[in-house]
């Protein structure tokens, strides 16, 4: 099952400063939600089945941690926390999240039947090890135009693997429309951009 990666990130590649994202950028924030769980148009239920279609997003333990608490799990999303560690609290009552050892282990627990997209959301440990996967097929990027001072970075993209793809490709992959080129928050200059597995 072919999954894509969803980060916002410099040009440096930084997406974090001590376990937080170094930035709030709104129309990001519900580009992510909005792609995230956004079911396609062509993706159809086996008959019979009486639960909606969701997409799933897999994250790391740290990515779980820095959502804030009133906002865990992400709704209208399967959740998979990734964790070493299986007695690991999510400290969350809501028993559709799961918890699970490795990446591998994320993709076995996926209903496919139900779950039309799966993304991963982070942390860099998660990040590095899901680009290298054969099933990455798409890094939806958020690339940020401004300098900004991180301490967590997302692994290097190789052009041989991955090539950028145009902004029609991007608006048919999410099915919406999205403002193309570079815009402006606050002090912040970001673009969305997807790259695609060659």
């Amino acid at each position: 099952m072919n999954f894509t990666l969803v980060v916002a990130a410099t040009e440096e590649l930084g997406i974090g400063l001590r376990a937080n994202l170094p930035w709030r950028i709104p129309k990001d924030m519900a580009f992510f939600k909005e792609v995230t769980t956004r079911v396609p148009r062509a993706f159809n239920l086996p008959t019979g089945t009486s639960e909606p279609a969701q997409n799933a997003v897999i994250m790391g333990r740290i990515t779980w941690e820095s959502i804030p608490a009133k906002f865990r799990p992400l709704d209208k999303r399967t959740n998979i926390v990734i964790s070493r560690n299986v007695e690991f609290d999510l400290q969350c009552k809501d028993q559709t999240v799961k918890l699970v050892p490795s990446i591998e282990r994320a993709f076995d627990v996926i209903d496919r039947s139900r779950t039309p997209r799966v993304f991963v959301i982070g942390g860099a440990q998660i990040y590095r090890e899901a680009i290298k996967h054969a099933n990455c097929s798409r890094i939806l990027l958020t690339r940020i135009r401004s300098l900004v001072d991180c301490d967590t970075f997302f692994p290097e993209i190789d052009e041989s693997l991955f090539r950028l793809a145009s902004h029609n490709e991007l608006e048919e992959f999410v099915e919406a429309e999205v403002v193309d080129g570079i815009l402006t928050h606050k002090n912040l200059d970001y673009q969305f951009t997807m790259y695609v597995k060659r």
